[in-house]
C-alpha cells in the first residue's frame, strides 16, 4: 500500500516545529517534530545547499520520503515533522538512512514498533 505523504507548507507551521518543537539528532539526520493537534501527520524535507546540487538533493530528498512511506501504518497520527538532511546523508546508503531515520522517528514518539499494534 502507498501512503500520499502531506507536507507542511504554511510559515505559521514551521514556526510552531520551530518555536515548540523537540528534535532528535544523528551525524546522517535531524528530526524535529511537534504534535499538530490533527488527525493527520504532516511531514517536510530540508534538503539545503551543503548537500550538494539540485540533483544531489533531490536524490536525497526522494529517498527520504520512500523510507516515510515504508512506515505506513506504524507512523503515529497527530504529528508535523520536519527531517533535516545532514551533509553525510549524501553518502549513506539507503539502508543506513532508512535505519537512522526509523531510530530518530521511534525516540520522537512518531513511529510505532513494528510488533506494537495500537
Amino acid at each position: 500500500m502507498t501512503i500520499l505523504l502531506e507536507t507542511l507548507r504554511r510559515p505559521e507551521d514551521f514556526a510552531a516545529l520551530q518555536r515548540d518543537g523537540s528534535s532528535r539528532a544523528h551525524p546522517l539526520l535531524v528530526v524535529r517534530s511537534v504534535r499538530n493537534g490533527l488527525e493527520r501527520t504532516r511531514f517536510a524535507f530540508s534538503t539545503g545547499h551543503r548537500l550538494g546540487g539540485a540533483v544531489v538533493r533531490n536524490r536525497v530528498r526522494r529517498r527520504l520520503r520512500a523510507i516515510v512511506r515504508g512506515f505506513g501504518s506504524r507512523l503515529v497520527l497527530g504529528w508535523d515533522v520536519l527531517v533535516v538532511a545532514r551533509p553525510a546523508s549524501v553518502a549513506a546508503t539507503y539502508q543506513q538512512l532508512a535505519a537512522v531515520l526509523e531510530r530518530l522517528m521511534r525516540r520522537s514518539g512518531v513511529l510505532r514498533d513494528e510488533g506494537d499494534a495500537r
